[in-house]
């Protein structure tokens, strides 16, 4: 005696039934004739946002550690980890006081 759930018929009609399936064509955007050219200015806000965020890439450290990573040369300090674990946890333990 087979005992099935049917799961197999199942995908089988899945895969066999083509009516679900829709065939969308999508055509390229074309420019309008009529459309004026888009002119987009930035603020002096905004540039100064940019320059501001370019300011504030990774510092020299930073990079220092990226490329010790890369390298394979970077040394973590299991007793650092430890330390600055426990000087957290104490801080957070004052602020429950």
């Amino acid at each position: 005696m087979k005992i099935g759930n049917g799961y197999n018929s199942y995908l089988k009609a899945i895969q066999t039934d083509t009516s679900h399936k829709e065939t969308i064509k999508a055509e390229p955007l074309k420019p309008r004739a009529n459309e004026a050219a888009v002119k987009v200015e930035i603020s002096e806000e905004a540039k100064r946002l940019a320059e501001k965020a370019i300011d504030s890439a990774p510092s020299a450290k930073a990079q220092e550690i990226k490329s010790a990573i890369q390298n394979g040369t970077y040394k973590v300090s299991a007793e650092k980890i430890a330390a600055n674990m426990m000087k957290t946890i104490e801080e957070q333990e004052a602020g429950w006081e």
